[in-house]
């Protein structure tokens, strides 16, 4: 086990099961609605999908770029960068609006039958840009997320299955709104 008490198989899961939930809302939106946006301020389903693309995207080029190195952070810096059940809160929770930074937002121009399937590239590459961190950076490397804080490069692969769920809610939020009207 590790300090997250999650091994890379029980990671591999989460992010498989977050996954399917998110699949499973996507499904409910039908294909022709996918790329509305219900307000201007608001993203459709296939933003909300490229959006998660480039959040894994960027996620293998952290580990690419910080994971062949030393553990190098220090025992505090490492308490201070586990994923806590606060942090996990913090990205699950919809209630609170989160502003994504430019890097992140989505072009607008996908179809979304593209944005399925860079998501799923993604999600292979994720998983390989993982599996090939060196085992020490993973509990000691440190990395600061935008809005949670750092964390180690292991909490990072547990905080985009979390991200998921997140998105899995907004998109939901879209499909029960196309349900009623």
């Amino acid at each position: 086990m590790t300090p997250s008490g999650l091994s890379t198989d029980q990671l591999f899961a989460l992010l498989d099961r977050e996954r399917s939930a998110l699949l499973a809302q996507v499904e409910r939106v039908p294909g022709a609605r996918q790329t509305h946006r219900p307000a201007p301020d608001r993203w459709s389903v296939t933003d909300v999908v490229e959006h998660i693309t480039r959040i894994e995207l960027g996620v293998g080029k952290l580990f690419a770029l910080k994971g062949a190195g030393p553990a190098t952070a220090t025992a505090e810096q490492l308490a201070d960068a586990q994923l806590t059940p606060e942090k996990v809160n913090r990205v699950r929770n919809r209630l609170e609006r989160v502003e994504a930074p430019e890097r992140v937002r989505p072009t607008g121009t996908l179809s979304p039958e593209v944005a399925l399937a860079n998501l799923a590239s993604a999600r292979t590459a994720l998983k390989a840009a993982y599996l090939a961190v060196n085992p020490a950076a993973l509990d000691g490397v440190v990395h600061q997320h935008p809005v949670i804080g750092p964390l180690t490069l292991r909490a990072w692969i547990e905080m985009t299955a979390h991200h998921d769920a997140r998105h899995a809610q907004q998109i939901a939020e879209l499909a029960d709104e196309w349900d009623a009207a």
